[in-house]
Formats: C-alpha cells, structure tokens, sequence
C-alpha cells in the first residue's frame, strides 16, 4: 500500500474506479453478468460472425445502475458485450477474439430510448453462464504503471515520474469499471476505425472473476468507446502466458 504522502503526490495521475458486487440472479435486474440480454423489438439473439451462433452476453449494464460519480461514461443507456464460446468452431482463435472489431466479439450500448425492449427468451447456447446480477459497486483508486509511461510522460508533473519508478503502484486486476487498465503485455488502445484516434478505456473484465471464462491463458479483456464516435465500441483482450 502506497504512504499518505506519496499518494498525495500522484493524485494527479489517480482515477476514480469501481469494482462490481455480483449476487444470485434477480428477476427484472437490467445489470448482470451473464443471463438473458435485453434486445431491442424486433432483434434476434446476437450472433457469432465465424460460427452463426448465438453469443453469450458477458456483461450488460444499465447507466441508471452505475455509481453516481463515474457519470456514465459510456451514455445514457444500456451497455452490452457479447463473446462467442463455441470451442467445438474454435471461434475464439479463427476469429481471434483478441483483436478489436472481432467478428466473434460485440460491444453495443443500446440507447436509453431503444432501452424498453423485452428480455431474450432462453435459448439453447452451449454452456451458458448463471446469471449474476448486479448488487452493488466498490469504489477504488487506480493509478497507472510504466506500461503506460510512454504516453504519458510529456504530460507528467516533474518528480512524478521518478515516484512512479520508485514505488510501482500498479492499476487493480479483477473486473472494473473506468480507472486504468491493467494490462498484462502492453499498454495498447485500439484506434477508431472511424476518426482513427485512440479509443476511451470504459471496463475491464478478468479471467474467471465475475465470470466462469478465461481469455486465453488466464488473460484480462478491456471495453473501449470512440469520445467522438460513441457508438463505436470493441473488446480487446491480452493473454498472461
């Protein structure tokens, strides 16, 4: 744990995060991990672009139900990543997951005024997660670690650098929303395929946390959003071994 006093001195690199509190599956919560996904009216279950399968929602997360402080970072409406699981059509690997705009992958944030569709009816997608709902977040804070220092070393207040260096706080593994990534090979945010600038890191989801799932070898996924293309969104992912 860093001192009072060094912590003072890095304030302004922290950045407020929230770790999610997940419980039993309860009836009409809109905040889960895993479950059935709302869908627009008229929409069918999200399908994997390699196997044409249904996907299995990863996460879905209304804005209404995020903490008050962390001001909705991805709008006002209802966020949503899908992940093909179909291990029999290796789609993880062929449709390489792990790379932003995966064809096997979707991050959407549903509009608050598309938001009062229906819940999916069950569908038969092999393994499918219990659903966890949401029941409350943990406030934490985050600072950065030398993954990130070559983009941020210009902007850095002098003798800040050298604290970093010095006492290595690192950003907190485990699912969370915004703060800063926890990268486990390098730091990488994937361009907008639209403006082409660097995307806006929302949320991150680690193997086996609120999920029964690795990402390759125990790896960590981020959910990143375009600030001048919202609805521009991906998942990415990196692997610890």
């Amino acid at each position: 744990m860093l001192p009072e006093e060094i912590k003072l001195k890095l304030a302004p690199l922290a950045r407020p995060a929230w770790r999610p509190r997940t419980g039993p599956a309860v009836p009409g919560a809109r905040s889960k991990f895993g479950g059935l996904p709302l869908l627009r009216p008229g929409e069918t279950w999200p399908c994997c672009g390699h196997c044409h399968e249904p996907m299995q929602l990863f996460v879905q997360l209304d804005s209404q139900d995020l903490p008050d402080d962390a001001r909705s970072p991805f709008g006002d409406g209802v966020l949503q990543v899908f992940y093909c699981t179909n291990m029999e059509e290796e789609c993880e690997v062929l449709g390489q997951a792990h790379l932003p705009f995966s064809e096997v992958t979707l991050t959407r944030v549903i509009a608050r005024p598309e938001a009062n569709g229906f819940e999916a009816l069950a569908m038969p997608i092999p393994d499918a997660f219990e659903e966890q709902s949401l029941t409350g977040w943990i406030p934490l804070n985050d600072f950065p670690d030398q993954k990130e220092m070559a983009a941020i070393n210009d902007d850095l207040p002098e003798g800040t650098l050298a604290l970093l260096h010095a006492h290595r706080p690192a950003p907190r593994p485990g699912d969370k929303l915004l703060g800063w990534p926890h990268w486990v090979d390098k730091a990488h945010y994937p361009s907008c395929h639209c403006c082409r600038k660097p995307m806006q890191f929302v949320m991150q989801l680690d193997s086996t946390d609120s999920l029964p799932f690795c990402f390759g070898d125990y790896g960590c996924a981020y959910v990143f959003q375009c600030e001048q293309h919202p609805n521009i969104m991906t998942l990415t992912w990196e692997s610890r071994l």
